[in-house]
């Protein structure tokens, strides 16, 4: 309990402050004496370093319970938990020490690894900078930097990293390779990726960079060459050349551009000054073809040039003009074959042949307008050609394609009825389909007449299925649903088995259109029975059925949605959405938690990647999690909890939950770290404040109580006081109380120093024991110990047993027994104690219950107690408040305490104890009334 000190007599203060000065000095000395924390660092380091880890830890551990703030020794429990991949502690332990001391090198050094190992690199990257603004000069630093930009796929960055510490460290040739290396393997890279421009970058780089390689210069020249950009390819040969004068692979590349570019004089000559400083059989080889592919190129020039002689003289010779003209055209020259067309019809009148040859001119040109028009034109002079009206057919339809793609569906529709006039079957019927495509494309007012269209088709082909489902895409997008999905089905039924599933795919897509689209209204209802109609065509469509899950969850009905997802997972046994579901379905029964979680997180360890399982598994995790430490299996919740958060090491509901564990374990700092990333909603925002208050409070080692106690007899006017000062110490497993009790009464005064040792055995049992030792109006001496343990009563209950001696002070020998046991359910705590008392041989008992209701936390509650025997409680006793033994005592108390801040609490409770009277006085009963007032604050 927790009181505050009410009408306190001076003296009494004073005694309580040499006291508090006493104890503080004493600490202090003690403190300087055992400041070992440098042989504990030491130790601690040796074994690590002799790889006994546990061994170190142990030293560490002690090290921490003396010196919980150094920052040596929170690194080196970083250490200890990151050897072990314990990353979230270890996170926190080398946070800790740079609170401590920032200038901690290894905790940064260590940090660098932790976020790398756990894949947050932008928080490595900044840990190494840090590093690097204490030694900028590190080049291990430098090269780990580039590796975490590398493992988070910066490779831009790396990349520019490289560059420059390569220029920072030019003497150091590692550096230099490393960064041509790379460079090397991202022009490769962009070439495969046909980014030319990027992959020509890259190879000028590397030349720059190390002129005397010469695959450098062959890269960077094929590069060239790709972009048809034979300028710089010839400018980098040359420059090649320059410097490896003898390399076969740069000769071939300049021979085969000179001969790509007919120079061969130019080549012939240069083939002829390589093969004398370098007698090669291969040059000579080469030689020899290019002289003979020379030697052609001339002779296939001569005849033309002749002819062109004869044409000069006698325009109207027909041979000279066909044969000039060929060469001509196959040369390209199309401005000079117009020429001579022109000379040759001034020379012997206009035919239909020269119009032909002036028509092929314009086709191979380009000219498509000057092309066109003569088509048109010889098609009205000579309509029975039957290659003139092809040829027309053909320009009308590149006319209807062209207004196609500019939108002018109108004038298209116009070309198509031409094209369907005059052209062959095929165009006739590309003609028909591309008349319902404009009608299609000019929407919704168009819809008929790209039916009726349609209709003509289905008329003449009416087994093509294909038709069909371009009907059902009409009316699908004229909202007839129905009639969209009856006539797809009809051309599914119309189609071989062999090619059925390519027209369901086209069905699929058309119904999850349509099921989308219901669904966006909040139509689910009719939006099923599109899908349950869907399932009928394809039974095992993964988008089907995953439509039929959701919608039956829609809908509300859960049998529909297990019966769905069970035939999703027998069809797709390895697919995680069915997995998933039904873990979400089955998940509503807590006894399914431990099955479930199994299960899935077989399926995660398969799957690792997937995000869709792994939030599914997180919140089997959480609520398997909760299930385990509501039944106070703490070492399993926590195992599952981190299990989770290995997957999903930012979610904060785990991290919730996982502090809980902790809670549990008494572990409030971690505690604390965990429930503190929890995000309230603004109902429960100063509950939760309220509870982070308590665990900050129960993180803190040291507590000062100071309490007050007044009772009253209901008939005397007469007020007993008792005022109390302790100071607790609380370790890991160990706490230390000294206490002091003084009372002030009408013989005198009493002073009662009492101290208590607890200590923790395992996560099921503890003990406490404490003395005391008093002049008056408290035993005279005083004995307790108790031990404590959880046991698997009642889904988890904690037993106590414990044993008492008194001395009192008139002599009086008192031994007592005490069997206890405490329940705690959410915010309730129940605790009931059976006292046996053995007063001069005779025995005496009292049965006491108390019921506390936690409002925020375990030290924000309000509480009911009572008790019934033939002894006071244990309490008045201790205090020597009333003698009524061997007599019928009652006791009922109300009371409370909260907690104000996060390092103070206070509390006060109203007790009544009503007594058979047996001495000689006008009263059968008295009664006493007591108040307890109460102070903790820790530090």
């Amino acid at each position: 309990m927790i009181t505050t000190i009410y009408k306190t007599p001076l003296k009494s203060v004073c005694i309580t402050l040499i006291f508090i000065l006493g104890f503080q000095t004493i600490y202090s000395q003690v403190k300087v004496t055992l400041d070992d924390r440098k042989d504990y660092t030491e130790q601690a380091s040796a074994l690590f370093e002799r790889g006994k880890w546990e061994e170190g830890k142990i030293i560490i551990d002690e090290g921490l319970d003396k010196h919980p703030k150094d920052s040596d020794l929170n690194m080196l429990s970083g250490k200890y938990h990151h050897h072990y991949k314990e990353y979230d502690r270890a996170r926190y332990d080398l946070i800790k020490a740079l609170r401590q001391n920032p200038g901690n090198v290894d905790a940064k050094h260590i940090l660098v690894n932790v976020e790398t190992d756990s894949k947050r690199y932008s928080s490595a990257i900044c840990y190494v900078n840090e590093l690097l603004e204490i030694n900028p000069y590190w080049r291990g630093l430098w090269r780990k930097k580039i590796a975490i930009y590398e493992l988070q796929g910066n490779n831009v960055e790396a990349s520019r990293l490289r560059k420059r510490i390569m220029q920072i460290y030019p003497e150091d040739s590692e550096l230099q390779e490393d960064y041509l290396y790379s460079a090397e393997m991202q022009a490769i890279a962009s070439n495969k990726s046909a980014n030319i421009e990027q992959a020509i970058a890259l190879s000028k780089e590397l030349v720059n960079q190390k002129a005397d390689n010469p695959e450098y210069y062959l890269m960077l020249i094929n590069n060239y060459l790709k972009a048809g950009d034979q300028y710089n390819a010839q400018s980098y040969i040359e420059q090649g050349l320059d410097k490896f004068p003898k390399n076969l692979s740069l000769i071939d590349k300049k021979t085969g551009l000179l001969a790509e570019q007919n120079r061969y004089n130019e080549l012939l000559g240069f083939l002829q000054q390589e093969i004398k400083s370098n007698n090669s059989p291969e040059l000579k080889k080469q030689y020899n073809y290019y002289l003979l592919e020379a030697a052609r190129d001339a002779k296939n020039r001569k005849p033309a040039t002749l002819y062109g002689k004869v044409l000069e003289q006698n325009p109207g010779n027909e041979e000279a003009f066909e044969y000039v003209f060929i060469d001509v055209m196959g040369t390209h020259q199309y401005e000079e074959a117009l020429g001579i067309l022109n000379k040759q019809r001034k020379a012997r009148g206009n035919s239909k042949k020269l119009s032909i040859m002036e028509l092929m001119v314009y086709n191979r040109m380009g000219n498509k307008t000057r092309g066109d028009a003569l088509a048109k034109q010889l098609f009205l002079q000579y309509p029975d050609d039957a290659d003139l009206r092809i040829n027309y057919a053909v320009i009308m339809l590149n006319e209807a394609k062209d207004k196609m793609a500019e939108e002018r569906y109108s004038e298209a529709i116009t070309a198509w009825d031409e094209v369907w006039k005059y052209g062959d079957s095929e165009m006739k019927k590309v003609a028909q389909n591309a008349i319902f495509n404009a009608y299609m494309a000019m929407g919704n007012t168009e819809y008929n007449n790209a039916l009726n269209a349609l209709n003509a088709m289905i008329e003449a082909d009416p087994s093509n299925a294909d038709l069909y489902v371009k009907r059902a895409d009409v009316y699908w997008r004229q909202k007839k649903y129905k009639l969209a999905i009856a006539t797809y089905e009809q051309a599914l039924q119309m189609v071989a088995e062999d090619v059925k599933q390519k027209h369901l795919g086209g069905y699929s897509d058309m119904i999850s259109q349509i099921v989308k689209e219901l669904n966006e209204q909040f139509r689910y209802s009719e939006s099923l029975a599109y899908v349950k109609e869907w399932l009928k065509q394809d039974p095992n469509n993964l988008q089907a059925l995953q439509y039929a899950v959701n919608l039956s969850f829609q809908t509300k009905n859960a049998a529909e949605m297990k019966r769905y997802a069970q035939m999703g997972k027998e069809a797709y046994p390895e697919e995680v959405y069915f997995k998933i579901k039904l873990a979400e379905i089955e998940g509503k029964d807590d006894s399914n938690f431990e099955r479930i979680y199994l299960a899935m997180h077989q399926d995660v360890l398969k799957n690792p990647y997937n995000i869709d399982l792994i939030n599914a598994f997180t919140q089997v995790s959480d609520d398997y999690g909760n299930q385990l430490i509501k039944n106070k299996d703490l070492d399993l919740a926590r195992k599952v909890l981190d299990t989770a958060l290995y997957y999903s090491p930012e979610n904060k509901t785990l991290k919730y939950s996982k502090g809980r564990v902790f809670e549990k374990l008494k572990q409030y700092d971690s505690a604390y770290a965990y429930q503190s990333v929890y995000e309230p909603d603004y109902l429960e925002e100063n509950q939760f404040k309220q509870h982070l208050y308590y665990l900050n409070y129960k993180s803190n080692r040291n507590e000062i109580g100071i309490y007050h106690l007044r009772s009253r007899y209901g008939d005397e006017d007469i007020i007993s006081t008792v005022s109390t000062l302790e100071y607790s110490f609380f370790g890991t497993r160990n706490t230390y109380v000294g206490r002091v009790n003084y009372a002030g009464r009408n013989p005198g005064k009493g002073v009662q120093i009492q101290l208590e040792w607890g200590r923790i055995l395992n996560e099921r049992t503890r003990f406490k024991v404490d003395a005391a030792w008093a002049n008056q109006f408290f035993p005279e001496i005083m004995l307790n110990a108790s031990i404590y343990r959880q046991l698997n009563i009642l889904n988890g209950l904690e037993g106590e047993l414990g044993l008492g001696y008194r001395k009192l002070v008139d002599d009086e020998n008192f031994l007592n027994l005490v069997v206890g046991a405490t329940k705690e359910l959410d915010k309730w705590r129940f605790n009931s104690r059976f006292n046996n008392f053995v007063l001069d041989g005779q025995w005496l008992y009292n049965f006491s219950l108390n019921a506390r209701y936690y409002i925020a936390s375990p030290k924000s509650y309000v509480t009911a107690m009572g008790s019934i025997g033939s002894s006071p409680d244990i309490e008045m006793i201790d205090y020597r408040l009333y003698d009524g033994f061997s007599v019928l005592n009652t006791m009922v108390g109300v009371g409370g305490s909260h907690l104000l801040t996060k390092n103070l609490s206070v509390g006060v409770l109203g007790t009544w104890y009503n007594y058979k009277n047996d001495q000689n006085t006008n009263f059968d009963f008295r009664n006493l009334y007591n108040l307890y007032l109460q102070i903790h604050v820790a530090f």
